[in-house]
């Protein structure tokens, strides 16, 4: 194996990887749904972005936890993303000072609707592999 080409080499070996994803989640319904890190043991949470709304989830208050009902550390606490009203938006959460000082080891995080809206979007969590 050449080692000199990206497909030798795994993703902790990258910047800014996708590390999760809730494609088509639901923001009807208040509680959580499990955002599952797969690839890595030890992570750094870069960027959760929530994209390709169905109508206007302005309404909706979304965060993500490290424990269910908004338990253990905010990763992004829960707030209302004013812009997210169609296919074409995007919206960044806004990470916490946790998130940006730590790295998580859970793999278990808990995207947490506080609010409904009757909306659907998809939910990708993007950071630097720390472990595998």
């Amino acid at each position: 194996m050449d080692a000199n080409h990206v497909g030798s080499n795994y993703p902790n070996e990258f910047g800014n990887f996708r590390l999760a994803s809730l494609p088509g989640q639901s923001l009807a319904t208040t509680g959580d749904t499990n955002l599952v890190v797969m690839e890595a043991s030890k992570y750094i949470v870069r960027r959760i972005t929530l994209t390709n709304f169905s109508g206007n989830a302005a309404a909706a208050n979304v965060g993500v936890y490290t424990a269910a009902t908004r338990g253990g550390t905010a990763i992004a606490a829960v707030k209302a993303y004013t812009g997210a009203d169609s296919t074409s938006a995007y919206v960044d959460m806004t990470l916490s000072a946790a998130a940006n000082a730590n790295v998580v080891t859970t793999q278990a995080l808990f995207f947490n609707i506080a609010n409904a809206a009757s909306v659907t979007c998809d939910v990708n969590l993007y950071g630097d592999i720390v472990s595998l």
